[in-house]
C-alpha cells in the first residue's frame, strides 16, 4: 500500500468574481464558491484513494454549480473501485449537469473531470475536457490525461503538431465535458495507462487556470523543488499564475507518494 502525502489549494484568480473550480480529495470538497483562496491537506492513510479536479464553466453560478455536482456525486463512488465504476459515475454525473441545465431553462453549463485513482503501488487517470494529470519522476514530468480540445482532435488527427496544438486558438474549445446531453455526444474519458508508483513520484491534477499561465518546464521545477512540503508546492504554483497574470480560477491537488 502506497502512503500519500496530499495537498489542495484552490483559489479565484485575479480577473474573476467567483471560483467555477471544485476539488475531491477523498470525500472532501469544496463547499464555498466565495471564498477567494482555500487550501487543504490530507495525509491520512486508506486502501485507495480519489482524487479529483473539475472546472465549471457556464457563467454566473453555473459553472460552480456543474463542478460542484460532479464532487459531490463522486462521493458516492468513494469506497468503489472507480477503474469498475468509472463509466456509471460520469453517466450518472453528466445526467445530473444535464438535469440541472433543463431546470435552468435550458442555460448550458458544464465542467470538466480529471480523476485520479490509487490503489496498492498503482495509479490510473480519468479526464473528461482539459484539466490534466502529470506524473513527476525523477526530473521528468509526464502528462497522464489527454485534452478533450479542438486543438488536440487536430493533433491527434496530424493536422497540428503538439507543440502547435499547445498555442493553437482553439485549445480551450472543449469536445467533451460533463454537461453534454445523450443526443449530442456520448462522453466517455481518456483513460492512462496503469502506473507502477515509486517512492519520492510526484502527481499533480489543475485545472487549465494553471496549464494556461504556467509551463510544463516550469511545473516540473516546481514539483521537483527539495525539501518543500506538498503544502508549500502547491502554495508555489499559485503563486506563479498569479505572477504570470492569474487570468483564470486556479486548482491544484500536490500528490507525494512518501
Amino acid at each position: 500500500m502506497s502512503k500519500i502525502e496530499c495537498s489542495v489549494i484552490t483559489y479565484i484568480g485575479m480577473v474573476r468574481g467567483n471560483n467555477e473550480d471544485n476539488y475531491y480529495v477523498n470525500g472532501k470538497c469544496k463547499t464555498d464558491s466565495n471564498v477567494a483562496t482555500e487550501g487543504y491537506i490530507d495525509k491520512i492513510q486508506r486502501d485507495s484513494y480519489i482524487y479529483a479536479v473539475c472546472d465549471g464553466m457556464g457563467g454566473g453560478t453555473s459553472g460552480e454549480i456543474a463542478s460542484m455536482i460532479a464532487v459531490e456525486t463522486l462521493k458516492k463512488y468513494q469506497s468503489t473501485d472507480i477503474r469498475r465504476t468509472i463509466t456509471d459515475y460520469v453517466q450518472t454525473a453528466n445526467k445530473l449537469v444535464c438535469d440541472r441545465v433543463i431546470r435552468n431553462g435550458g442555460v448550458r453549463s458544464g465542467t470538466t473531470l480529471a480523476l485520479l485513482f490509487i490503489r496498492g503501488n498503482k495509479a490510473v487517470s480519468f479526464n473528461i475536457g482539459d484539466s490534466r494529470v502529470y506524473l513527476y519522476r525523477k526530473g521528468d514530468l509526464f502528462l497522464m490525461s489527454e485534452d478533450h480540445t479542438e486543438a488536440q482532435r487536430l493533433a491527434n488527427a496530424g493536422e497540428l503538431t503538439q507543440e502547435e496544438a499547445d498555442v493553437h486558438k482553439t485549445r480551450n474549445i472543449l469536445t467533451q465535458y460533463l454537461g453534454i446531453f445523450p443526443d449530442e455526444m456520448i462522453v466517455e474519458p481518456y483513460v492512462s495507462e496503469e502506473v507502477k508508483l515509486k517512492k519520492n513520484d510526484m502527481l499533480l491534477l489543475c485545472s487549465d487556470g494553471l496549464t494556461d499561465m504556467v509551463s510544463d518546464d516550469d511545473i516540473a521545477e516546481t514539483l521537483g523543488l527539495k525539501g518543500r512540503s506538498t503544502t508549500e508546492i502547491a502554495k508555489v504554483l499559485a503563486s506563479r499564475t498569479q505572477s504570470n497574470g492569474g487570468k483564470d480560477n486556479v486548482t491544484a491537488i500536490v500528490v507525494r507518494v512518501t
